[in-house]
């Protein structure tokens, strides 16, 4: 690649003088490449398998919190460095190069100084303006090109919004209804557990959290219920308030599977593997060929 020192424009091969400002052109011309290899350490998440920063604390894949005795291995990264070599427009030899090298750096120096003393011609000043001109319009495109980006990037994430399986309008129109009439009739049971299951398959945990508390103040023996709080209270990161509730259900119902795979899911979340499998392992034991039995052994099997 051939450049102006003066200037920093590209110029042509056969150009002894730079069309941009002028001056005596001499150039940089990259002339090898040196291939640099690199080694680094990567860490692999116990839980979902993908890689790590060494120093990360936690998996930007899943979430899941590092203890310490992940997998760690040695990844080869290559990077070039180029290396750049000065020289004249002039074609010299090998030896006269050597010979004029010092004569080379002093005229360069001498020629820089006197560009700056130099009263542009008209025909330098259209050349700039010009290119100013262009320089302006393609900044302008790009600045056009990039609002459009970002008013695209919103649409798309509106629209991912709009489609989301959890966001359903009908769910959304049954909630306003029971909502409405629940203002007539706050301590309908059944209409609160309505209300906290189809918020609680929305997304909206907050709202189901609410009620799903108040509906176990009518009925606390509701243990799938009480599950679905401590879910809640699981997508909220509120580990130990959800570890509690799972705990409470499994202290007063010892064959309730669902709620020793999620304790398991919640522990695993945590770092905590060796309780993590625990549960999982008496999980199965209530049931290997239902879902929860699946998944247990799933979990299990990958850690």
């Amino acid at each position: 690649m051939k450049i102006c020192k003066v200037c920093g424009n590209k110029v042509k091969e056969v150009d002894n003088f730079c069309s941009y400002c002028g001056s005596k052109l001499v150039f940089e011309e990259i002339v090898e490449e040196n291939v640099k290899h690199e080694v680094i350490k990567i860490k692999i998440c116990d839980l979902c398998g993908e890689e790590n920063e060494f120093n990360a604390v936690d998996c930007k894949h899943c979430g899941i919190g590092f203890t310490g005795k992940e997998k760690i291995v040695e990844k080869e990264i290559q990077s070039q460095v180029a290396q750049q070599k000065e020289t004249s427009i002039g074609q010299l030899s090998s030896e006269k190069k050597k010979d004029k090298q010092s004569t080379h750096k002093v005229k360069k120096t001498k020629e820089t100084t006197q560009i700056h003393h130099k009263k542009l011609e008209p025909k330098q000043l259209i050349i700039i303006s010009s290119f100013f001109i262009i320089l302006g319009v393609i900044l302008s495109y790009y600045g056009i090109e990039s609002s459009k980006v970002d008013v695209r990037q919103k649409i798309e994430n509106q629209a991912q919004t709009e489609i989301n399986p959890r966001i359903n309008l009908n769910a959304i129109n049954e909630i306003n209804r029971l909502e409405e009439e629940l203002k007539n009739n706050p301590d309908n049971p059944e209409k609160l557990l309505r209300l906290a299951h189809l918020n609680h398959d929305s997304g909206f945990f907050e709202k189901a959290v609410s009620y799903y508390e108040k509906y176990l103040s009518f009925k606390p023996d509701d243990n799938d219920a009480e599950v679905d709080l401590g879910v809640c209270y699981y997508e909220l990161k509120q580990y130990d308030k959800a570890s509690s509730i799972f705990e409470a259900v499994i202290n007063k119902n010892p064959k309730h599977q669902i709620a020793y795979l999620n304790l398991g899911i919640v522990n695993l979340t945590q770092g905590k593997i060796v309780e993590a499998k625990e549960y999982f392992q008496k999980c199965i034991a209530l049931g290997e060929h239902t879902d929860a039995g699946h998944r247990a052994a799933e979990l299990l099997k990958s850690h």
